[in-house]
């Protein structure tokens, strides 16, 4: 399947990356069935009738039915102080299915280097390539606040958790705790990991403490895990 993204899909249109992987790379051409998402859960057949390299232009022949999850998948992740594992870390989500993706600051987060480490517009581009590669129809949400307690001030989700390493009073695992079907958020902190403050500031606004398993991983593979392990206990509870 040709999957295209065009967020404004009523515009029949390609442009841009999009426009010169149609035309250049798949050499496709007029009467050439394409099929075409707005990254927000819609999926349509279309059908070309216009194929330049800057520009290729569509109909649509309808709209296909798309099944979607009676729940959603939110990662806050204290970012790494590298883009490349940011960047890996986005693409494995996108590909396991994730909805939002937030990054935030904590007390052991390298602040100096935020700004070169997570490029929102980059991260939002390796998102949308992920997701036509596995075949989806959502692009996740992708945002970074700059301060740990209003990101807990604003969320909304019910089913929280909030992962960190300790030696005493070892949690169940995440899988354990997860209620199905009910919308999750996973808190990944940074190396050195979240502060002892941040962590019973996280517990009073209702984020309850889970395990990733035995073994310290880094931030980038705990996130990957946790969002594995919010799909995983849909299937298996």
């Amino acid at each position: 399947m040709h999957l295209f993204y065009q967020p404004n899909v009523r515009q029949r249109q390609l442009e841009g990356e999009e426009a010169r992987h149609c035309a250049k790379v798949l050499r496709l051409g007029p009467a050439d069935i394409i099929w075409v998402t707005d990254g927000k859960g819609k999926l349509y057949k279309a059908s070309l009738t216009q194929v330049k390299e800057k520009l290729v232009q569509y109909t649509i022949l309808e709209t296909l039915p798309v099944s979607t999850r009676p729940y959603k998948v939110s990662m806050v992740i204290a970012p790494t102080r590298k883009a490349e594992r940011n960047e890996w870390m986005v693409e494995k989500m996108v590909e396991l299915g994730v909805d939002e993706i937030h990054f935030v600051l904590t007390e052991h987060t390298h602040h100096e280097s935020v700004r070169r480490v997570v490029n929102q517009e980059r991260l939002e581009r390796i998102a949308v390539a992920a997701m036509k590669q596995s075949q989806q129809v959502m692009v996740p949400d992708i945002q970074v606040y700059n301060d740990f307690g209003k990101y807990l001030s604003a969320c909304q989700q019910t089913n929280r958790f909030i992962a960190y390493v300790t030696d005493t009073d070892i949690p169940p695992h995440l899988l354990k705790q997860i209620d199905p079907g009910r919308d999750i958020v996973v808190l990944i902190g940074p190396e050195g990991d979240f502060s002892q403050e941040e962590i019973e500031q996280a517990m009073a606004a209702g984020f309850r403490p889970v395990s990733l398993g035995e073994t310290r991983l880094r931030t980038e593979t705990a996130a990957v895990m946790a969002c594995h392990s919010a799909h995983l206990a849909q299937l298996i509870y």
